[in-house]
């Protein structure tokens, strides 16, 4: 089972046969990223590593299928108990499957850039704002903002500075006081 370490330069073999802890892998694009993450993987089950207790993330579906058919070819059906798909699909499965921990029910939407857009839009225009002073991209943006400084919505609607300011869409870095 171990010949495929033969398939693996100097730099690969090194990143797949250490095995103190979680790893990354950054490399250019045909550097051999998903050969080294999928012969990581095999190691760590010829090891004897449980492949439930393992987590393979990749940046694109067609690279964690790839992951996956060339993991189950070399170790078989062991493979299947891997967790192993995209950043945003592995996190959304814990999402939904710890969904109740978080007080969310486990069948959420997950919505794109687009789709919220288009969300915002029929909002702004069910309630009959102007859509001059309440522009999609800049809703869009103030929304993002307090998610990402952890802001939630009672903790927005709860202080009254906070709803008075307005972002500064040119630096992204300040707020102003209208």
């Amino acid at each position: 089972m171990n010949e495929y370490l033969n398939n693996l330069n100097k730099s690969q073999l090194k990143s797949v046969v250490d095995s103190n802890g979680p790893s990354i892998v950054i490399a250019g694009a045909g550097a051999g990223k998903t050969r080294v993450l999928t012969y990581k993987i095999v190691h760590l089950i010829s090891k004897g590593v449980n492949p439930f207790n393992i987590l393979g993330l990749t940046f694109t579906n067609k690279a964690a299928r790839e992951m996956k058919n060339r993991i189950e070819k070399i170790v078989g059906s062991d493979a299947k108990n891997i967790w192993m798909g995209t950043f945003h699909s592995i996190f959304a499965k814990i999402l939904r499957y710890e969904s109740e921990l978080i007080g969310y029910s486990s069948n959420f939407s997950i919505y794109d850039t687009d789709d919220s857009k288009s969300l915002l839009r029929r909002i702004i225009k069910n309630l009959n704002l102007d859509i001059d002073i309440y522009k999609v991209n800049q809703v869009q943006s103030r929304i993002s903002s307090l998610k990402n400084n952890l802001i939630t919505v009672n903790a927005y609607n709860n202080n009254f500075d906070l709803k008075k300011t307005r972002f500064n869409f040119k630096t992204r870095k300040n707020w102003v006081d209208l």
